[in-house]
């Protein structure tokens, strides 16, 4: 008798606890339109942090405020004009670690190259790996470490930057001594099944506190070829209006006998280089703003520290003036094809080939950092102004970009971690193509 009065008020109990969640469960719909159309925001909010907590509560709020900053934004794979396939390849298994700087202490960065029917991958440490480019489109992640003897000599150092040139593959990389200082230092091995035997190419005579450019490409300067190389300064600029500095500089080393020769300056931190015949982009960190794409020529000064879109870090806004100067060509300077206001920490530029797509045809794209996206570029003909940009938001630092014209993909050099345990946070690459029905 009492086993059955108990089972009675259980059964009752239970009614009553989900009854009405069976209720809300089948009229959600009549539910929801009641709520939108007879609350205020005041008492939907209270409603939104009942069910889920002041804290998410807040974050909806922001993005039902905030939520339109980036109309019209994408994300891959979608973007304005073409459909993509883009996959994720994880560098989990691979030996990755952060070179040692003071600026990305933390940040695994990684670079990109290609030879033959290989890209060659390196993070700032100089741990140098391949992979046979139809293994990254087949997604089998077959990737094989090199040999090498490459090491610093300081306890401080970094690679900035890989090129291949015939069948040798350079480095360029810093090295800080006990006094906090780096050259300017290229290496070069002969690219070899399994090794990688590194010597010197070139060390400038002179140092800096600072080296975190270094991109490197081919260029014919008066019928020799050499390389060119993008070197930066400190945040004061020092160096990079004088000519008897490496720093702040796009420099060209010959192959034949490495003079070096200062071949623009005036430059902060140009981390991305595009070079097709006698065009030269670079793309370049500004202070707080001004992040640049500038058009490089021949001993042309492109007016850093003393002209800038951008303002110093820390400094306060609404002063009396501005610390720098904002008219380059008012003081004899070259004015930047385009300023990014505020910045996107750009990186990387490169070209898109017609190959791509007819709806991306001679457009670049440029990387960025802390903006996480890629931004397509279209420029005129002369490439001397840009006319639209389309921002692509990927979610990561992309460090680095490689076209693979044999596959017709882009691949992408992801940012990571050194220490952690989250697949979001671990190095990785990005290849993206356009879609195929």
């Amino acid at each position: 008798m009492f086993l059955l009065h108990f089972m009675k008020k259980l059964i009752v109990s239970i009614s009553i606890i989900i009854l009405p969640f069976l209720f809300g469960f089948i009229f959600l719909d009549e539910i929801r339109s009641f709520v939108v159309k007879n609350l205020n925001e005041n008492q939907k909010q209270y409603v939104r942090e009942v069910f889920f907590g002041k804290g998410e509560a807040g974050l909806i709020q922001k993005y039902k405020t905030f939520g339109k900053m980036n109309y019209n934004q994408l994300v891959l794979p979608d973007t304005q004009f073409l459909k993509i396939d883009y996959k994720k390849i994880q560098l989990k298994d691979l030996k990755l670690d952060p070179g040692i700087s003071k600026w990305i202490a933390k940040s695994v960065e990684v670079f990109l190259e290609q030879y033959d029917d290989l890209v060659i991958i390196s993070d700032s440490a100089g741990n140098i790996y391949s992979i046979k480019k139809k293994d990254l489109s087949n997604e089998k992640n077959n990737f094989k470490k090199f040999k090498t003897n490459f090491k610093f000599k300081g306890e401080k150092g970094s690679i900035r930057d890989l090129l291949v040139y015939n069948d040798d593959l350079y480095i360029s990389y810093s090295d800080f001594d006990e006094d906090d200082c780096t050259k300017i230092n290229i290496a070069f091995a002969k690219i070899k099944s399994d090794e990688l035997n590194f010597r010197n190419f070139f060390s400038s005579s002179d140092c800096s506190g600072e080296f975190d450019a270094g991109r490197m490409s081919i260029y014919n300067l008066d019928e020799k070829t050499g390389l060119i190389i993008t070197t930066d300064t400190n945040l004061e600029g020092d160096g990079a209006q004088e000519e008897n500095s490496s720093f702040g500089k796009v420099l060209f080393i010959d192959f034949e006998n490495k003079n070096k020769i200062n071949f623009a300056k005036g430059l902060r931190v140009p981390q991305g280089l595009y070079v097709e015949d006698n065009l030269i982009l670079t793309a370049e960190h500004g202070p707080r703003g001004g992040d640049e794409i500038n058009k490089i020529e021949y001993k042309k000064n492109y007016g850093w520290p003393i002209v800038s879109y951008g303002e110093p870090y820390g400094e306060k806004d609404g002063e009396k003036d501005f610390f720098y100067k904002k008219n380059h060509e008012e003081l004899g300077f070259e004015e930047p094809i385009y300023a990014f206001v505020p910045s996107i920490g750009i990186n990387q530029i490169i070209k898109v080939p017609g190959s791509f797509s007819k709806f991306w045809k001679d457009d670049f794209l440029v990387t960025s950092l802390n903006g996480r996206s890629i931004y397509r570029i279209k420029m005129d003909k002369k490439i001397s102004r840009v006319i639209s940009i389309e921002k692509i938001f990927i979610g990561k630092r992309i460090r680095d970009i490689i076209f693979v014209k044999d596959l017709n993909f882009f691949l992408l050099a992801l940012e990571g971690q050194k220490l952690t345990n989250s697949s979001d946070n671990i190095s990785s690459l990005g290849l993206f193509r356009p879609e195929t029905k």
